[in-house]
């Protein structure tokens, strides 16, 4: 078999292992797993072209590589057909919403009563908030006024890191509140009494990818060649650093949600796909809702063609989910994340 023939299926196999590891020489796999889509769609053309071609064998390869993936491609789309019926009101018990809002001032736009309403229409019982609306965009009266219909709340407060806030129709109590080392990003973590039973929530803003931060110049045709390369470098260099960072949280993480003593709900915005390290020991004995009740494709960042699902609810196995979605608005870069669901009996 020519080698050419190969690539695909091995870029398939080292995105596949830089998605389990991500330590040492390992962790430059994990821009594979960023461009996971692109290695697909090489292995389909390619299995294609050998299987109308009649060369039957060359297919194999591709379509293992293909196969290889499969969990990646159920975590953004599934079946039509597949979201539960709850039709029945009794069925749904609880309500949650996360959502990286941009502080609800995307393109310097003030929109944070304007996507209350739209939130509160959803009617949830709790609202998790990423890059949550401070007083640095709002007095804080207006932000009360504006979610008072969720009367429990907890927020961070520390200014050196980007604000996060869980707000519920239940009593709210704090655990803990992670601020990560040199980083913006913040993981908050509370117990909610929900009619007598306590399920823990952990509210996670993950470290970012510095994608936007670096595009615009790498892409300005205006900009010298010399420039923009050394801007390539230095974006190379900066999303190493952030994957790094972001296994360090997320292995903090995943010992937070081993030792929960209540059923944990664990959401929020993880700056990473479902082909990445960062989902995957996440989710390891835990259910993505969006897989347990979604229906069809599924993206939660607005930008980079909607290629993207970034932003999950994910939860233990005490939990039973009915419906996940995702609505768009022009609130922010991201969409939120819709899940109904209830306890198991």
């Amino acid at each position: 078999m020519s080698l050419c023939l190969l690539i695909f299926p091995l870029l398939s196999l080292l995105a596949f292992i830089g998605s389990h590891l991500a330590s040492g020489p390992f962790i430059w796999l994990s821009f594979l797993t960023l461009g996971i889509w692109v290695i697909l769609a090489g292995n389909l053309i390619q299995s294609l072209i050998s299987l109308l071609t009649g060369k039957r064998r060359k297919a194999i390869f591709p379509l293992l590589a293909i196969l290889l993936h499969s969990d990646f491609i159920f975590a953004i789309w599934q079946p039509p057909f597949h979201c539960k019926d709850i039709t029945e009101e009794k069925n749904k018990e609880l309500t949650l919403i996360t959502y990286n809002c941009s502080h609800f001032n995307w393109t310097k736009l003030w929109t944070m009563n304007e996507a209350v309403r739209e939130i509160e229409k959803i009617n949830p019982d709790i609202l998790c908030l990423q890059e949550a609306p401070n007083t640095d965009y709002y007095n804080q009266d207006s932000i009360d006024k504006a979610f008072d219909y969720l009367p429990y709340k907890i927020q961070s407060y520390r200014t050196d890191h980007l604000p996060i806030a869980i707000y519920s129709r239940y009593p709210i109590t704090p655990v803990d509140t992670i601020y990560y080392k040199d980083s913006y990003n913040l993981s908050i973590i509370a117990d909610i009494n929900i009619k007598g039973k306590e399920i823990r929530i952990i509210n996670n803003h993950l470290q970012t990818t510095s994608v936007n931060a670096h595009r615009g110049f790498i892409m300005d045709s205006k900009m010298p060649l010399k420039s923009r390369l050394r801007e390539l470098k230095l974006f190379l260099y900066t999303m190493k650093e952030n994957y790094r960072k972001r296994r360090n949280q997320v292995n903090i993480i995943s010992k937070k949600i081993k030792n929960s003593p209540y059923p944990v709900l664990v959401c929020g915005d993880f700056n990473d796909i479902p082909s990445s390290y960062t989902y995957k020991t996440i989710r390891k004995s835990l259910t993505d809702s969006f897989c347990a009740a979604g229906s069809g494709y599924q993206y939660t960042f607005r930008q980079l063609f909607k290629a993207l699902r970034i932003d999950y609810i994910i939860h233990s196995k005490d939990f039973i989910s009915l419906r996940n979605y995702s609505p768009e608005f022009s609130y922010s870069d991201h969409n939120m994340v819709v899940w109904e669901g209830r306890l198991r009996e």
